[in-house]
């Protein structure tokens, strides 16, 4: 391109046609192609389950790096000829979209840092930046021919990530055609396996370091007929690897998919292989076993899928470029891609004795009594696999087994998929800390429960029962909930380890070095298994331990000491907060006023203009004979709050009953959460009132906030 005959400098600035076409095709990679085949290669267990074959994924190549910048080109040629009746006005406005959405991108791993999740406000920074770091490309790439380097040196990404992502696909794929070696069994026996999901072994313990029999008799009573591995931990704090540990017996040097080809030889293709077990698994995190994989959704037409992948991909993205804290209602994502059953893949309670218990299902008792049922006596060994996403957040279940909330009903004060890290909030995180206690006692009567099947069922003498946990999770304010450091270590990496060989009577505990490694070459010994691929883990039998523990997270390797010595600590701290109550009683250190509960709201001046709040938990309105306890969730616009977070209180039939803080939701809104005690709110005609402090006078004022139901409910 020359510059003879224009008038206008800048235009001579401007790129040969088929150079800017080529931009747009880089910007179109980088604004959409990148992210998305991001997405899908880390969702690995969705691609594997929808079946995805190479025509599927050629057509998205083909629409992802082809069609939909040749559409912007398109685009782009129409927006310069309507620049040139505005004299040049808008001859880069596609590109302007392309940095948005590009940086928007760029940026969106960085709405979930500390410093800025949780406010409300990372959304709205990201798209301001975003426009500012857009329009500022826009002028560069206009005035200077650097920028236009740099697109046509990056548009080697258009060969280099689609290249990528296919050979990603290509070991997916790989894991169809995988096949297992014969195995042979020579002591076979029933197996009873039971992995829970974010269970802190520090958290059964009493400031003794036993089990506290008295909040958890069932955990304590399994201890005196198993063995009780109190330092045990695990080699990864996420259960998408974490399991396959468990089920390989390897290190996770790497994080590799759970699918077949990458776990070769692992727990559930060793027995399958043996062909000596009856099977029934319920596993929702890994697609490590054969007789699942063999039972998923029927193949369907290449457009049907394509039609399908599309529709999902579509509603994943605006979750790829924005922050989660906008209030802004995105598409619903499929339940197939965070591997829940759809309609056309869900569990035949009737008939089925395995299936995919998925993370999030809105039935997890169920889940739990089915389990039950299909430990059954028989002349053949049974082999019975539990992942259960308990006690796993949301937190929703009494001890008793009762349901306070629904499984969705709640987002719940935690970062959730903003970020995992808990608010500097002790009072908050402590709520939440003690929810998880009082499902882990739902837990532990499970435990009771599965102890007295197997009894009941003739089992219990001659089986091998393990019971254990995929990794820990912590409650330290201002630390994250799964990510280890200094403080909240022995949280994450503790988990329960329980093992009973056939025969065993008496219950004994060993504080050796145990790792979740361990676990497969212990039982690979006790059924006379010899494994066909290499363990890195070693049979509890065998005196020789590892002398140090290793925990894999974020492409790291962290030492430990193998007595972790921040166990005893973890344990203390826990029993300073709720070592002197019982799980039905609500600890003092999770109320911001302890003192004010018991005294009549005529003891407090109320005045001030309402705040106007709203229910969000649809089971609030059940009777007092339906509950032991009531969970009272709800909202409040934040520009009716005078200061964030605010403090409220709860009364009920006028007595101050509980007291707490507000913490942020998406956007401006801002939740609360008090659960109150049957013996507090023993009568439907009870009334429960809450109250806004005002913290500006002495003494303290209150301001009323009468709650309006949702319009969802």
């Amino acid at each position: 391109m020359t510059c003879k005959g224009k008038t206008d400098p800048a235009m001579c600035e401007q790129s040969p046609y088929g150079l800017r076409g080529l931009h747009i095709f880089t910007l179109s990679g980088f604004a959409f192609t990148v992210p998305l085949l991001d997405a899908l290669t880390r969702q690995s267990v969705y691609v594997y389950d929808q079946q995805l074959g190479w025509a599927e994924i050629r057509t998205l190549l083909i629409g992802l790096t082809i069609c939909l910048p040749l559409g912007f080109v398109l685009a782009d040629r129409l927006a310069l000829g309507i620049s040139k009746r505005l004299r040049g006005m808008g001859r880069n406005t596609l590109f302007f979209g392309l940095f948005v959405l590009t940086l928007l991108s760029i940026s969106r791993p960085y709405t979930s840092a500390r410093c800025i999740a949780l406010t409300g406000f990372a959304g709205c920074v990201a798209i301001v930046l975003s426009l500012i770091g857009a329009a500022i490309a826009v002028f560069l790439y206009e005035k200077t021919r650097w920028m236009r380097f740099w697109l046509t040196m990056a548009s080697v990404g258009l060969v280099v990530f689609p290249g990528d992502f296919l050979r990603q696909f290509y070991a997916i794929r790989r894991s169809e055609l995988h096949v297992d070696p014969a195995v042979v069994a020579s002591h076979p026996t029933h197996v009873v396996m039971v992995v829970f999901d974010e269970f802190s072994g520090t958290t059964l313990l009493n400031g003794q370091m036993e089990i506290d029999a008295r909040r958890f008799p069932n955990f304590a009573r399994l201890a005196k007929a198993s063995t009780f591995y109190r330092n045990a931990t695990t080699v990864h704090p996420r259960t998408n690897v974490a399991v396959p540990t468990i089920l390989s017996g390897r290190f996770p040097v790497t994080d590799l998919p759970p699918l077949p080809a990458n776990y070769p030889g692992n727990l559930f293709q060793t027995i399958n292989a043996t062909n000596a077990f009856d099977m029934a698994v319920f596993e929702p995190a890994t697609r490590l076993c054969p007789t699942l994989t063999e039972s998923r959704a029927p193949p369907q037409t290449t457009l049907r899928k394509t039609e399908r992948l599309i529709t999902t991909l579509s509603a994943i993205y605006p979750r790829l470029i924005m922050a989660d804290d906008l209030s802004v209602h995105f598409p619903a994502i499929p339940r197939e891609w965070i591997a829940l059953d759809d309609a056309e893949t869900s569990l035949d309670w009737d008939h089925r004795t395995e299936g995919l218990f998925n993370d999030g299902a809105d039935d997890r008792a169920r889940q739990l009594n089915h389990f039950l049922n299909c430990i059954k006596s028989s002349a053949r060994p049974r082999f019975t696999f539990l992942h259960a996403v308990l006690p796993h957040s949301p937190w929703i279940f009494f001890p008793t087994g009762q349901q306070y909330s629904h499984e969705s009903a709640y987002e719940g004060p935690f970062a959730g998929a903003v970020g995992e890290d808990w608010l500097n909030d002790a009072p908050t995180v402590h709520r939440n800390e003690f929810r998880y206690r009082l499902q882990i006692g739902y837990v532990d009567q499970f435990v009771g429960r599965l102890m007295d099947r197997l009894v009941e069922t003739k089992v219990w003498d001659k089986c091998l029962l393990i019971v254990t946990s995929d990794h820990g999770v912590s409650f330290r304010p201002g630390h994250s909930r799964r990510m280890p450091d200094t403080d909240n270590l022995a949280d994450i990496v503790s988990v329960p380890l329980f093992i009973k060989p056939p025969g065993q009577k008496e219950g004994r505990i060993d504080d050796r070095n145990v790792e979740s490694i361990d676990i497969l070459p212990t039982i690979a010994e006790t059924l006379g298994i010899e494994l066909s691929e290499p363990v890195d883990g070693i049979p509890v039998s065998q005196e020789r331990r590892r002398p140090r523990k290793t925990l894999y997270y974020n492409k790291s390797m962290t030492i430990i000491e193998p007595d972790l010595p921040q166990r005893r600590a973890a344990v203390l701290r826990q029993v300073e907060l709720f070592g002197h109550d019982d799980l039905e009683r609500l600890p003092q250190s999770i109320a911001t006023h302890p003192e004010w509960h018991g005294r009549g709201i005529a003891r407090f001046a109320v005045e001030g203009k309402p705040v106007q709040a709203t229910w969000i938990d649809q089971l609030r309105d059940r009777t007092a004979e339906e509950s032991s306890q009531h969970l009272l969730q709800g909202e409040i616009d934040g520009s009716e709050l005078p200061k964030t977070p605010a403090e409220l209180i709860v009364t009920v039939d006028g007595i101050v009953r509980d007291s707490g803080m507000t913490f942020p939701l998406r956007g401006n809104r801002h939740g609360f959460e008090f659960l109150l005690p049957k013996s507090v709110v023993h009568s439907v005609s009870n009334i429960v009132q809450l109250y806004l402090i005002n913290r500006s006078q002495d003494p303290p004022s209150l301001r009323p906030v009468p709650v309006a139901k949702s319009n969802e409910d």
